[in-house]
């Protein structure tokens, strides 16, 4: 235990050797105690390279951080160039974002995002996915206190792409993709960073109020539900915020994003049901490859005729990295939004009642749980059914779920897509 200390002193003074004006106190000095016990308490190189790599990480946003208040003081004393100014004008709003959430939604803000940390780069997280290669079940891994999920996080891109390359050797399809922001579900005071500082109202609001959201209601080890309630409430509460700030033109440009947004959903679920059924099927491992071969490619097509359509070129990374480990991490977060809007109308709209109908689902076993939230999904969906019906995708490639192993020029259907703009 003496030398694991030492190895993760010396990997702290290494990550901070450049360091930003750093919060010194009680607190911090608790949480770099905590850290220190917890992964030291950990077996195995493998896991303690990887525990000491998180714990590595969140010192360093834990040293660097920097008091909101103090720095909107000291932004305020002095004249500003440009950078600096809208930096001014999105720490305040921030601050009005955060005091909403507290009064208006019933999340707990406390002292989180009340600091501020620069990051060298645009994620302060990558999230890294994988898959076999003829499987939609993904790879996961189980972590003290919150549980297993389908991905393994790091804050260095580099160590997550070796990771990545010992996955491929494995023969895992892989997925690697930055993340903005996370949640230590109130183990420590998030801070507010650059990685998003700077987005637009509507999606600072959604992402603030997702990540609260976390630390309300977690379920260990149930990532599919934690993700999809944080993502409604992050989207139900950044809507109420911006009618409330008067924002109709900003929500109405994000109802706009959001519909492209879900067409791309749309299509993504077709090729994982389209996939689903050959990976189930009894043919050869040759054929299933040649038809997931099919899949993948007709879906480009799709996405090919009309980007626009479907989100715009910014979705076209996305598209070309498409395989098993993608599709996973896309249906982690949003399957189950579906479930939680019923549950908030059938709330009255009321958050008190929504979240504690939120918490009586949690306190069930996994198998029930999922199936009060399958029959909450149905209901919704019958509700809503004829809600943006002119978006469906119609892509003909994925009309013909089942396998055909005889008809070798399927893979020649043509692409086209449903419904006009």
């Amino acid at each position: 235990m003496g030398l694991i200390r030492k190895h993760l002193n010396h990997l702290l003074a290494r990550r901070l050797r450049s360091q930003y004006r750093p919060v010194r106190s009680l607190v911090s000095l608790a949480a770099l105690s905590l850290l220190v016990l917890m992964f030291s308490a950990l077996a195995g190189c493998e896991s303690f390279g990887y525990y000491s790599q998180a714990a590595g990480g969140q010192l360093q946003l834990v040293y660097q951080r920097q008091k909101v208040d103090q720095l909107l003081a000291d932004l305020r004393s002095r004249e500003l160039d440009e950078a600096e100014r809208a930096l001014l004008l999105q720490l305040e709003l921030s601050q009005r974002i955060l005091q909403f959430a507290q009064r208006d939604l019933g999340l707990d803000v406390g002292k989180r995002y009340r600091t501020y940390v620069a990051l060298d780069q645009t994620s302060v997280v990558w999230n890294l996915f994988a898959a076999p290669e003829l499987s939609l079940e993904p790879r996961t891994w189980c972590y003290p206190f919150v549980g297993c999920a389908p991905y393994r996080g790091y804050f260095d891109r580099a160590d997550a792409q070796r990771y990545q390359r010992k996955l491929d050797a494995e023969g895992f399809e892989t997925y690697l993709g930055g993340v903005a922001a996370y949640s230590t579900l109130g183990w420590f005071d998030d801070p507010l960073l650059s990685s998003f500082i700077h987005w637009p109202e509507a999606n600072l609001a959604d992402l603030l109020f997702h990540e609260l959201a976390h630390s309300r209601v977690w379920v260990k080890g149930d990532v599919a539900f934690n993700e999809a309630f944080a993502s409604f409430v992050g989207r139900e509460g950044m809507e109420q915020w911006l009618v409330a700030q008067g924002g109709e033109a900003q929500l109405s440009a994000f109802v706009d994003r959001q519909t492209a947004r879900r067409r791309l959903q749309r299509l993504l679920q077709e090729v994982k049901s389209a996939l689903a059924d050959v990976y189930r099927s009894e043919v050869s491992d040759v054929t299933k490859r040649r038809e997931k071969d099919r899949i993948l490619s007709a879906a480009r097509v799709c996405f090919a005729k009309a980007p626009e359509h479907f989100g715009g070129e910014r979705y076209l990374r996305i598209m070309s990295a498409l395989n098993n480990a993608l599709l996973v991490s896309i249906a982690t977060y949003d399957d189950q939004v579906p479930a939680f809007a019923a549950l908030f109308e059938s709330s009255g709209g009321s958050w008190q009642a929504f979240f504690a109908a939120v918490e009586s689902l949690a306190e069930l076993d996994a198998q029930d749980r999922l199936q009060k939230m399958r029959k909450l999904s149905e209901g919704q969906v019958t509700d809503h059914a004829d809600d943006d019906g002119a978006d469906d995708i119609q892509c003909e490639a994925f009309a013909r779920h089942g396998v055909d192993a005889d008809s070798p020029g399927a893979e020649n259907n043509d692409v086209r897509r449903g419904g006009d703009r």
